[in-house]
């Protein structure tokens, strides 16, 4: 793809290329130039946030989308990139009004008893307003921008142009560009239908709900009013309360029969089953979305950024988190491999890779557990599988960011706190009460056996035909045998030759001794000069290919 392609005369690309040479020209140039990896570097942390925020909502997306990826960035980068947030203006209530009244189907007035008209907050995708049902209950109403579809939609073209652009550099070739621009759209495509958010708080609120780690409710999740929610508009219930690492928090959880400690244990019960049992989880539970009310209820907020595990990858996930704990480095290798298998074409070094990964868990798990940080640990096991190959899915990075925030959260609540020390016994428990995987691996176990069942008949019935036809034709590639045989195809005519050439002069011999004619000594010299000449361009291959063997 050409640079002209990208930047074709539209006025949203001219403000991108505007926007990034005010801040970075050396970096667009060397982009646009195809520099190689030692050349093209991103910008500095904090000049690539600003840039990103001038970008509007689809960069915000990116740089969000890119704070969960360890394995691509490095920390000081993942960090700056965690506390992004759009720098947007407030759209006056005049363009808001219409848009409202044609989701709710009728006037504002009319669907709530009270609308405040100033918002409380404003991002990149939408506006929250503080309002009342008309029984006075308080709600949070969250409104998408006006035109902020249209954006989405032209910054998404754009996006994948310059991803297409940057993969062809010797930077960008290490990365999947082209796929990571794929999850941003996909991503912010899943923002601007509020009724995702409002499915995945129900989902979470079931969750809880049936949760073992969380008693009477302790953690919770806002109400929903479906009535009023749609695709550009979400009500949900009002939620009062202090951060969750605020003295006004850490009060009412211990004037309520509880302690910081019990309150932290519940936390990462619930979370280890969503990671693990359910493969359903919260991706972002940082303190600005933990708030804690005055009975001492934790409710974590805003459900718009989740991870989902199948059936088989939380298993695998799981299986490779016992493995690391329990510093089994070849299990983990292989699990590590199953769980982010590399792209097609690429072979992986699997005794290098085992080698690296028990050195990272002898270092990691040489100090105490109360001293190890899990999320950096895991932060550098992505990036170590990246480094060989591996591609790690975009729902792992959602995982180390959530245990990033949750880790950080029970460290600040109590200094003593370890993640891994914490989480052992908590999935010894869902082990032993049979809540996590005897049932489900007994599922799977079953559709494996009924699918081998169904399908091995058939398949059976098929070799057995082409033994009986003569049809079966075994195929069997090594690496390496192509070359084999023209090696040995070089050295079996140099072996003729130097038969031809002891031929050559045995028969000159011969011919020599017993010659009493004229004719035959004439014929005897001709082939000592053709031995000769033979035998010495036999000589001069040999040393030739010798030498180019050594080099």
């Amino acid at each position: 793809m050409s640079v002209l392609s990208v930047f074709d005369g539209s006025a949203r690309a001219l403000e991108i290329a505007r926007v990034v040479t005010r801040y970075e020209w050396s970096f667009l140039s060397q982009l646009l130039n195809r520099g190689d990896a030692a050349e093209t570097r991103l910008p500095q942390p904090q000049v690539l946030c600003q840039i990103l925020i001038e970008l509007g909502p689809v960069y915000v997306k990116l740089g969000q989308l890119l704070s969960t990826r360890p394995d691509l960035l490095a920390k000081d980068y993942i960090d700056a990139l965690s506390n992004l947030q759009a720098d947007v203006p407030v759209e006056p209530w005049a363009q808001i009004e219409p848009l409202m009244r044609e989701a709710l189907g009728q006037e504002v007035d009319q669907a709530f008893g009270q609308f405040e008209r100033e918002p409380i907050a404003a991002g990149s995708i939408g506006q929250v307003y503080r309002a009342s049902l008309h029984d006075n209950t308080p709600v949070a109403v969250k409104v998408l921008r006006p035109g902020i579809e249209q954006l989405v939609q032209e910054d998404g073209r754009l996006l994948r142009k310059i991803a297409s652009l940057a993969s062809a550099t010797a930077l960008g070739a290490s990365y999947d560009l082209e796929g990571l621009a794929d999850q941003v759209l996909q991503a912010i495509g899943r923002e601007l239908d509020f009724r995702v958010e409002a499915g995945n708080t129900l989902k979470l609120q079931g969750i809880l709900g049936r949760s073992k780690f969380v008693p009477n409710g302790s953690l919770k999740v806002p109400n929903v009013v479906p009535a009023l929610s749609s695709q550009r508009v979400l009500v949900l219930e009002w939620i009062d309360g202090h951060n969750i690492l605020g003295e006004e928090a850490k009060a009412a959880l211990t004037q309520h029969g509880s302690t910081i400690d019990a309150a932290t244990k519940a936390l990462l019960g619930a979370f280890v089953e969503q990671y693990f049992v359910e493969g359903f989880f919260h991706a972002d539970p940082h303190p600005g979305n933990l708030k804690v009310d005055g009975d001492g209820v934790i409710t974590l907020l805003d459900e718009g950024m989740v991870g989902m595990f199948d059936p088989r990858s939380r298993t695998t996930l799981l299986d490779l988190v016992l493995a690391l704990i329990n510093q089994d480095g070849a299990r983990a290798t292989d699990l590590l491999v199953q769980l982010a298998p590399p792209p097609a074409g690429v072979k992986v070094d699997r005794r290098q890779l085992q080698s690296q990964l028990q050195q990272l868990i002898a270092s990691s798990f040489s100090k105490p557990l109360q001293e190890l940080n899990f999320a950096i640990f895991l932060a550098e096991l992505l990036q170590l599988a990246n480094k060989v190959g591996l591609r790690v899915p975009g729902t792992i990075g959602l995982f180390v960011k959530s245990v990033t925030n949750l880790e950080g959260v029970g460290g600040s609540l109590n200094p003593n706190f370890s993640f891994t020390a914490e989480m052992q016994p908590l999935v010894g428990q869902l082990l032993s009460d049979s809540m996590l995987l005897p049932k489900e691996r007994m599922m799977q176990f079953g559709l494996d056996l009924r699918s081998f069942s169904i399908d091995a008949p058939r398949q059976l019935s098929q070799l057995l035909r082409r033994f009986s036809s003569d049809e079966l034709v075994f195929s069997l590639q090594l690496e390496g045998l192509e070359a084999l045989r023209t090696s040995l195809e070089r050295l079996s005519q140099r072996v003729s030759l130097a038969i031809l050439v002891a031929s050559l002069l045995l028969s000159a011999t011969l011919m020599a001794s017993l010659a009493q004619q004229e004719l035959l000594r004439t014929v005897s010299e001709g082939l000592f000069i053709s031995a000769t000449l033979f035998g010495l361009w036999l000589i001069v291959s040999l040393l030739r290919s010798g030498r180019s063997g050594r080099t």
